[in-house]
């Protein structure tokens, strides 16, 4: 009988090598030499009896098998990750490393003040966060190499799961002391003519923005497009202009009245979400989802309903 124990190297190489691309990019990652992968990978397709990897190609691609057999691998260090963390748990130790994936378009001062607020509550347990594009959360989500993912209105992805979804409409964003700022709520026409600051159109939000603006048959012109939400709320105080972001991208100003947020009418802008994300099927160890209520208990302390257990679906 077959036992996948005695070959974990092996299938640790394959699953590198396919996180990499090549075998010389996951060797360089192992420190071990690019024929010590290839040799063991091949070790493995002979003890399977059918091939892992596609020959003949520049970049490593797996077949059918290999993918079943790395996700195999990825789902068994899940598993051993929550299993541990549960023993810990029992032990009185809570230790342990969450690593979070966040949305470009998602993070404010508001979710930092949550994680300073949990690492001060856990202080053996450390985090890592990585800041990318909604594409690239998804990605580090479903190859485990982020527990939980932080995603403005992602894209429906079988092998995701939402685990708090939070509805989060797109809203003008303007200075108290700007003209617009005086109504309850405004249409994507409305906006031409005025200084408008946009993320750039890799962030989620521009993506949504865009089939709104031909239904309208209204193109915004931005004044000024960054990839920065921070300069992007600075050019708001500093009343130079407005935008279009999420209330739990600027929280903290809203509260203290440096910012105020208009309705955008249309229907949308009204459905959008944030979604924390994690693997479909995944079991979550103790820290991470300690973390996912701490954040449920501040958004609900923010007056942000939020809602546990959805699926991801197209809206």
């Amino acid at each position: 009988m077959l036992r996948l124990g005695q070959y974990e190297r092996h299938i640790q190489y394959l699953h590198e090598a396919a996180k990499a691309g090549t075998m010389r990019a996951a060797s360089e990652k192992l420190n071990v030499a690019t024929s010590s992968i290839s040799r063991q990978i091949a070790i493995l397709e002979s003890a399977l009896g059918t091939p892992l990897i596609e020959r003949g190609r520049r970049s490593l691609k797996l077949t059918e098998a290999g993918e079943r057999l790395t996700q195999y691998y990825r789902e068994k260090l899940a598993h051993d990750e929550a299993f541990i963390s549960e023993f810990q748990h029992l032990r009185g130790n809570q230790a342990g490393h969450i690593s979070i994936a966040i949305g470009e378009g998602v993070i404010g001062e508001a979710f930092l003040k949550i994680l300073a607020q949990f690492n001060q509550a856990h202080p053996n347990v450390s985090l890592s966060v990585h800041v990318g594009g909604t594409n690239e959360v998804l990605q580090l989500v479903r190859e485990d190499e982020a527990h939980l993912g932080l995603a403005f209105h992602a894209p429906p992805d079988p092998k995701i799961r939402a685990v708090l979804t939070l509805a989060q409409p797109l809203k003008v964003i303007a200075h108290p002391d700007a003209p617009i700022a005086k109504k309850k709520s405004v249409r994507l026409d409305e906006l031409s003519g005025l200084n408008l600051g946009l993320p750039e159109r890799g962030f989620r939000i521009r993506q949504i923005l865009e089939p709104v603006e031909m239904q309208v048959g209204e193109a915004l012109v931005p004044t000024m497009i960054t990839n920065s939400l921070s300069l992007l709320k600075q050019y708001v105080k500093s009343n130079q202009g407005i935008t279009i972001l999420t209330d739990i991208v600027v929280a903290d100003e809203l509260s203290k009245k440096e910012l105020v947020a208009i309705t955008l009418d249309h229907k949308e802008m009204v459905d959008t979400k944030t979604q924390f994300i994690t693997r479909a099927g995944r079991l979550l160890p103790g820290p991470a989802t300690d973390l996912l209520r701490t954040i449920e208990i501040n958004l609900r302390n923010l007056g942000m309903k939020a809602i546990r257990g959805s699926e991801l679906r197209s809206t």
